[in-house]
């Protein structure tokens, strides 16, 4: 990483907490569920919908702000996103009804989402080729500490202050985002859209053409689904099957966040021996291999201890997919690449949903339910990016050029 200058590593900055904006503002505040309830007299599963008006918002926020990134350049954009985040977190101190929270939430998403839509096209913009991977793995690795970080944080501000508190510190980190954009983030797409009435759905339409755009955005979702999946039924597994205390749990948890962490750490050192692609086939072999192992395992019995190493290794090679599918899919568009990384975002966002979903329809309170989603996951995910269509794409269109 030595050969980034200063300037670059100011850029790099910003661009991760841009990045990060999204799980702070989502895990923040989970440890004031029960504050807020009591707040509005309301129960804990109506709190729990302003977190899916967020995340609504934040899928449909998407692509509005990749198209307004590529038409007005990616500066402009990011700071009337921040401020509209800046102005829905003031507004849901002052919220009086739940419904409010709902609406103002959806509200702030469709803000937030702005600037980490639009930092991934940054990084195609500003970085050389030969960078970019390492930029994506940067972000994927900020990511991943953010959801660790974020709920301590909470915690933290609850013991200072009120509920209201979480999303005061939400508007300060808006503040600190704008001022750091303003100052310090240089204006980095110089070919903007020459054409104002430009149909965005023509665009999307092309970008969905290209195959390569397609099979990654879909190996990315799969991979974000595994991950809620996981996230999903991870009390369950550790402390309701495999019978550890709370804090254990906290514990487990971050300890698999960090092999999720190590993954994209060493995606820029395996760059090295292999191209992207091929890291992406590597990954996804472990992922489905160690799934049939996780689907024997727990079917068998074997010991929930032993379940949960196994669990980590398929966390691992996600951490590894998450920046090699972002470069891969994003980095074959140049004057479009704000409108590519809304659409790579939104159908991230769609296919982890849809993946979370079947995995509550298959779900039975068992373990092995468990492994099965794990399981079909991978095998999709496999299937997609070995299939004949694939494989027969002309070598300098499928491996980057570095």
């Amino acid at each position: 990483m030595k050969d980034f200058t200063w300037t670059q590593w100011m850029i790099i900055i910003i661009l991760s907490l841009l990045t990060a904006l999204e799980p702070l503002s989502i895990d923040l505040y989970l440890p004031g569920f029960l504050m807020i309830s009591e707040a509005f007299s309301t129960s804990i599963s109506s709190v729990q919908i302003s977190l899916s008006t967020f995340l609504a918002g934040f899928a449909i926020g998407q692509l509005i702000w990749g198209p307004l990134a590529d038409r007005f350049g990616r500066k402009k954009p990011i700071i009337v996103s921040l401020l509209i985040f800046i102005v829905a977190s003031i507004a849901c101190i002052y919220v009086n009804t739940i419904e409010q929270l709902w609406v103002v939430r959806f509200v702030q998403a469709l803000g937030g989402c702005g600037g980490v839509v639009i930092s991934r096209a940054v990084v195609t913009d500003y970085f050389d080729s030969s960078k970019t991977l390492k930029i994506f793995a940067i972000l994927a690795l900020i990511m991943g500490i953010a959801p660790i970080i974020a709920p301590s944080i909470g915690n933290g501000v609850l013991q200072l202050f009120s509920w209201k508190g979480l999303f005061s510190a939400m508007t300060l980190l808006g503040i600190v985002l704008c001022l750091l954009t303003i100052f310090f983030l240089p204006e980095t797409h110089k070919e903007r859209a020459a054409k104002s009435n430009e149909n965005v759905f023509r665009s999307y339409l092309e970008i969905l053409k290209v195959r390569k755009f397609v099979v990654y955005s879909l190996i990315a979702g799969i991979a974000n689904g595994a991950l809620m999946i996981y996230v999903a039924n991870g009390p369950f597994l550790i402390m309701d099957k495999a019978g550890f205390s709370s804090n254990a749990f906290g514990l487990i948890f971050g300890f698999n966040a960090f092999g999720l962490m190590i993954g994209s750490y060493i995606t820029t050192l395996f760059q090295k021996y292999m191209s992207t692609g091929r890291l992406v086939k590597y990954s996804l072999l472990m992922m489905t291999a160690v799934s049939l192992l996780l689907v024997g395992m727990m079917y068998t019995g074997v010991h929930m201890n032993l379940v949960l190493v196994a669990l980590f290794f398929y966390i691992f090679p996600i951490g590894i997919l998450f920046p090699a599918t972002t470069e891969l899919a994003i980095t074959p568009f140049t004057h479009n690449s704000g409108t590519a990384s809304a659409l790579f975002g939104s159908i991230q966002l769609a296919v982890a949903f849809i993946c979370t979903v079947i995995s509550n329809f298959i779900s039975d309170g068992s373990v092995t339910a468990v492994g099965v989603a794990f399981m079909l996951c991978s095998v999709l995910a496999f299937t997609i990016v070995f299939t004949p269509a694939t494989n027969q794409e002309k070598v300098s269109e499928w491996t980057p050029s570095h």
